[in-house]
């Protein structure tokens, strides 16, 4: 049977988590972990509204289904995927020293059950990159290693195979989209080899909250250990 559970790691906080006077005093470590997620990994995962800031990364076992406090990112193999802001790591290469990557895709599907097998070569690892992130005219920027296939991409259309999000004024309703903002959720359906080198087939579905605010994404996910979906 499927169970709910929302998830704030570290701090057993009950159902007071619920009440109006703890969501006033939770921290920023409980803010950026909670999390409401249904499901089991190796059937289907569905995360809602991860908090995901501009502060620090959040980390993300998808064997544990649930965020995670890695001591030492960079050599832990306790994450699979990472967020910040609109951008995305894995554990592999330079960002952790499991064997993450992201199949580079030839072709994009926003099909979730069209996607049935993981191949075992063509990962691509994470890179050194200047993040840009804020509000326009006033960018904040800070250097890292982000995945070049999963983070969120400035595109004129939708055809480009790149990104959890695509950002362009376009998107906003106050400019004719259909967005609170900048940020559209692409849909695309993407193939993520994990630090122990399993894999997973990631679907962001949303990257808002209720309240219409960004920086929530919600996504879905199917753990294989032989990339057999």
């Amino acid at each position: 049977m499927m169970k709910t559970r929302l998830l704030t790691i570290g701090l057993a906080i009950g159902a007071l988590m619920f009440s109006s006077c703890a969501k006033d005093t939770m921290t920023k470590s409980e803010k950026k972990h909670q999390v409401e997620i249904t499901g089991t990994p190796y059937e289907l995962v569905k995360a809602k509204n991860l908090v995901v800031g501009e502060q620090d990364w959040v980390y993300f076992s998808f064997e544990k289904a649930t965020p995670v406090d890695p001591a030492d990112p960079a050599k832990s193999t306790d994450w699979d995927v990472a967020f910040f802001a609109y951008y995305m790591k894995t554990n592999g290469g330079i960002s952790g020293p499991g064997k993450g990557g992201v199949l580079s895709p030839t072709t994009v599907t926003t099909s979730f059950d069209e996607v049935k097998k993981a191949p075992t070569e063509g990962y691509v690892n994470d890179v050194k990159v200047r993040m840009t992130y804020g509000m326009y005219s006033n960018f904040s920027y800070k250097d890292g290693s982000v995945s070049p296939i999963l983070s969120g991409a400035f595109a004129d259309n939708k055809d480009v195979a790149k990104g959890i999000v695509w950002l362009n004024p376009g998107n906003m309703a106050s400019g004719g989209g259909k967005w609170p903002s900048v940020y559209a959720p692409t849909y695309f359906v993407y193939i993520i080899r994990t630090a122990e080198g399993k894999y997973a087939k990631f679907q962001v579905t949303d990257f808002y909250n209720d309240k219409a605010e960004a920086g929530a994404p919600s996504f879905q996910y199917k753990l294989s250990n032989d990339g057999t979906f």
